[in-house]
């Protein structure tokens, strides 16, 4: 989990910079919702946990890091942690691959196909966005991952 622990610093570093402070709070806390839903999905699904956690510590980094719009922030959230994990040279081609897929494919939540990874962090997502705000009414979809994701947390 070192590199886990690496990601994780980096990512919560460029949070402790954004200066907006309801955008500051949304950072840390979605994106701390997501790692620890994926977290529990990844021991659930039989994934590896690390790799599942730092897909999750970048799924929305474009959108708070860089005030991306809502439409090119998983893409744009991929390259980020592509140039990331490249850098540190910590990681496989394949686990790159894996991480930046899950991260660019996680905004498509009606698409249920993918593999285990980018699906589970599809699933952590929503899970986060129903625990932050529970009142909301979920489309159809979201209600699926929900109810899905909740089956394979409780066994």
């Amino acid at each position: 989990m070192q590199r886990y622990e690496k990601a994780r610093s980096y990512v919560y570093s460029r949070y402790s910079k954004i200066y907006n402070d309801t955008i500051h709070e949304r950072a840390f806390t979605h994106t701390s919702s997501v790692d620890n839903f994926m977290t529990l999905l990844a021991i659930s699904r039989s994934l590896p946990i690390e790799i599942a956690k730092i897909a999750a510590l970048f799924h929305d980094y474009a959108t708070f890091a860089h005030n991306c719009p809502s439409k090119d922030h998983a893409r744009l959230s991929s390259l980020h942690a592509y140039h990331y994990l490249s850098e540190t040279q910590e990681f496989s081609t394949n686990e790159i691959d894996e991480i930046c897929y899950a991260i660019a494919q996680h905004s498509k939540k009606s698409e249920f196909s993918d593999d285990p990874l980018t699906e589970a962090l599809k699933d952590a997502d929503v899970f986060a966005e129903f625990v932050e705000e529970p009142h909301t009414k979920f489309d159809p979809v979201r209600s699926k991952r929900l109810l899905k994701a909740g089956r394979d947390l409780a066994g």
